[in-house]
């Protein structure tokens, strides 16, 4: 009662297919703290997205060149871990990848740019955000199926449900 489906879902993911695991309450903390910071990351992200096309802008910034090469990095790392059944590995790539490369990092460098009237570097760091979030979300959706649905309607909701959408 005192955590959600997704957070026990986050617990499950942390162990290897065969290994059995220990229940931990911090795990589940952890799990919920995760939740929660994807909720705000996506509630910043949806923010500055306002009156964004979700059109490519003709030129990126070398920031954001960075950002999409490490956003391909994850998903390919992720998907190698999803296809060989090891779901804690892919947690823990997504995991590191959300928190320090896009929170910690991206999303700390590309605040300012958000402050002005819209520009080219703007229209640039929307893009890639809104690419970035769209694609931690589908990545965390098979570990954390009910905030990742819930946030994906809020921001997106391109298809039915993030569960049908194609992988990234």
């Amino acid at each position: 009662n005192t955590f959600g489906a997704d957070a026990l879902r986050y617990w499950a993911a942390s162990t290897k297919l065969g290994d059995d695991v220990r229940y931990q309450e911090t795990d589940l903390k952890n799990g919920q703290k995760l939740i929660t910071k994807l909720w705000n990351s996506a509630k910043f992200t949806f923010g500055m997205l306002k009156g964004y096309e979700g059109k490519q802008p003709k030129k990126l910034e070398p920031i954001d060149r960075w950002m999409l090469s490490k956003l391909q990095q994850v998903v390919e790392e992720c998907t190698e871990h999803f296809e060989h059944y090891e779901f804690s590995k892919a947690r823990v790539a997504a995991e590191v990848f959300f928190w320090h490369t896009l929170c910690d990092n991206y999303i700390e460098i590309i605040k300012h740019r958000f402050t002005a009237q819209p520009t080219d570097a703007q229209h640039s760091a929307q893009y890639v955000l809104s690419k970035s979030l769209l694609t931690v979300l589908k990545i965390f959706a098979p570990l954390l199926p009910y905030i990742t649905e819930e946030l994906y309607h809020l921001g997106y909701d391109k298809e039915k449900s993030i569960h049908l959408s194609a992988w990234p």
